[in-house]
């Protein structure tokens, strides 16, 4: 693996979202003022840093930064941004960043997702919930120093990204709300994520099809579900999971460690170079689990079993 950003960032321009009409009173929608603030900076032909000063933005609309950009993007989060409680108008996403090469996602502010009120249980099937933030198509990255709380679903989403690093989060939702994943990563490959702390009620890192390259170090993780590859094997069109490290890192309480988990009645697949390495584990249920007739719901077809193929040693971690 490796990660050939330089990461010295001076803006030649900063576009104050302030200055945009956005107001830090937490009850005016913030939104437009977000995206005007964004569509100028993405049109400076130069490094531009859309900025969120300290207090407390209400965005209250499904709100995507999308480029490409003619220069690199910084987004300096200083301040606090509040969800709706309401789901009205949301489908799987809350922000977004897409379409980029070149981007810095920093400041030490807080996304909060507000999503207690969307974790009751639901029959027979659960309406899509907005991840807190999502990165779709965005290489050359870096995401620091966020903090994000009670996401409605997943908290940060990855999908068809290349070479980031995601360091220095703090991630948080209670133990016992529904599907907030801390990190997850689909169809992404050369990710870091390392010296962060992250506790929901599900998996602190989730990897599916397609994650290839990734190298987890320095996570404390709990509750939660643990650090889980898949579930794997359910339709044809799936890409493999390959070189994937996770080393160095802790898990407090939670229900399993590091897993993989695959369908029984599977379609063709395979994981490969799987290494765990260095992990501590403090009252975690199943430290170590590999399960080939993941059924969440009970109620699976287990008459075959798994054709998803757990191969090959694992990768030597590179030293950085």
């Amino acid at each position: 693996m490796v990660f050939l950003l330089a990461w010295v960032v001076r803006a030649d321009k900063v576009f104050n979202v302030r200055a945009f009409g956005a107001v830090a009173n937490n009850k005016a929608d913030c939104s437009k003022a977000f995206l005007n603030a964004w569509k100028e900076a993405c049109a400076w032909n130069g490094i531009s840093t859309v900025l969120v000063p300290k207090g407390t933005y209400l965005v209250g609309k499904p709100t995507e930064f999308i480029g490409p950009c003619k220069g690199f993007m910084n987004f300096r989060l200083e301040g606090v941004l509040k969800a709706p409680t309401s789901l009205s108008g949301f489908a799987d996403t809350w922000l977004k960043f897409g379409y980029l090469d070149g981007l810095m996602v920093n400041g030490g502010g807080t996304l909060d997702g507000q999503g207690r009120s969307a974790w009751q249980p639901c029959t027979p099937k659960c309406k899509i919930l907005p991840a807190n933030l999502r990165f779709d198509f965005v290489k050359n990255a870096k995401v620091e120093q966020i903090h994000s709380v009670d996401s409605k679903n997943i908290h940060i989403n990855l999908y068809g990204c290349q070479n980031m690093n995601l360091s220095s989060l703090t991630i948080v939702a209670p133990g016992d709300s529904i599907n907030t994943d801390g990190i997850h990563t689909g169809d992404s490959t050369f990710i870091y994520i390392e010296h962060s702390k992250i506790g929901t009620g599900d998996d602190c890192i989730s990897f599916s099809t397609g994650s290839k390259n990734i190298y987890v170090t320095d996570i404390i993780c709990g509750p939660g579900h643990g650090i889980s590859i898949g579930s794997l094997g359910a339709t044809h069109d799936e890409d493999s999971v390959t070189g994937l490290i996770i080393k160095d890192s802790t898990f407090f309480g939670t229900d399993n460690g590091v897993r993989i988990k695959t369908w029984a009645s599977s379609v063709d697949n395979f994981v490969q170079n799987i290494t765990f390495l260095h992990l501590s584990m403090n009252n975690v249920r199943n430290p170590i689990i590999i399960d080939q007739e993941y059924c969440p719901a009970k109620n699976c077809d287990n008459k075959s079993p798994s054709r998803v193929q757990i191969k090959d040693g694992p990768l030597l971690p590179r030293l950085r």
